[in-house]
């Protein structure tokens, strides 16, 4: 394995000098071993990866068959009212969960991710409450959510470790469904709506993905990827830009998949005593801008429908 600093060193340094090293994990799937890891328990802004804990939430009642993928997702207008990255439908318009939860996974819709957690939890506080007794159940302990959607909340914190544990567990009890997390489209009303996750695109081997980002956090990425029998789990928070954030785990799964690399640790020795105060990049990415009305900025907005079709991948 290529040491981080050789990493770094290549021009791939992902946080300015005066805010510090940003996180990076590299871990071997079938067996938690550390392969690659830099400040891996630093606290920080999740963003929309935020969202692979909602679609665990969501999975885990179709599994429990509390609700089914077909069961209607109606946006309220609470949900209809959020912020971009956003579907942008009117309120009292209904979605399949499973073509719910590709709009989060694809489009990273807010509105979306707001209906399927007031459908799940009945609310989206008993959502977030929900999501939080999750994370201590599975020792998520550095992580404390505050709303299903990732838009910025100084409150709402996470870590590369325990975004990697959920990576996990979203492969463990979830495999049947991980298409939702390597979905490259999805169209709606004749429009494609692309997944700017260019990892989707092309990269072989890949399960599961997904990208987030508010001015706060940065750009940050989890993957699964398989080749020849090796699985492996890539981490990467508070990248400067989308394709340094892709250039920077295609490095990673390269190095883990090729078997080069060898365990420096282990997942179950590796927590965060508790969810700390996070890193806040909103003055170097957005300047004065209010992050919550930026999130997913290099996505763009998607134009409004009147009505949804059902989703065709």
């Amino acid at each position: 394995m290529k040491p981080l600093s050789i990493l770094l060193a290549a021009g791939l340094l992902l946080t300015p000098a005066s805010v510090g090293a940003s996180p990076m994990l590299l871990v071997d799937a079938s067996t938690g071993d550390i392969l690659a890891a830099q400040e891996a328990t630093r606290s920080w802004h999740p963003a929309s990866l935020t969202k692979m804990m909602t679609a665990h939430l969501a999975l885990t009642a179709v599994r429990s068959g509390r609700v089914s993928m077909d069961t209607s997702i109606v946006l309220s207008p609470k949900a209809a009212a959020q912020p971009p990255t956003k579907l942008g439908v009117p309120p009292g318009t209904s979605l399949r969960l499973e073509d719910a939860l590709t709009v989060i996974m694809v489009k990273s819709a807010n509105d979306v991710s707001i209906a399927i957690a007031e459908a799940i939890g009945g609310s989206e506080e008993a959502f977030v409450a929900a999501m939080n007794a999750e994370a201590r159940r599975l020792g998520m302990t550095g992580t404390r959510f505050v709303n299903p959607t990732g838009l910025h909340d100084d409150r709402q914190v996470t870590n590369a470790r325990d975004v990697a544990v959920l990576m996990l567990v979203l492969l463990s009890y979830h495999a049947d469904y991980m298409d939702l997390l390597r979905t490259p489209s999805v169209t709606v009303n004749g429009r494609t709506l692309k997944n700017t996750n260019k990892l989707v695109e092309d990269y072989a081997g890949l399960e599961a993905s997904k990208t987030g980002y508010v001015c706060a956090s940065g750009f940050n990425v989890a993957v699964s990827a398989l080749r020849g029998g090796r699985r492996v789990i890539g981490v990467v928070l508070g990248s400067p830009s989308a394709a340094t954030r892709t250039l920077v785990m295609r490095e990673l799964l390269n190095t883990g998949l090729s078997e080069a690399a060898g365990p420096i640790g282990n997942l179950r020795m590796m927590k965060a005593e508790a969810p700390m105060p996070a890193a806040d990049l909103r003055r170097l990415r957005c300047g004065r801008q209010d992050p919550a009305r930026l999130e997913v900025r290099a996505a763009g907005r998607v134009a409004k429908q009147t009505e949804v079709q059902p989703l065709r991948r």
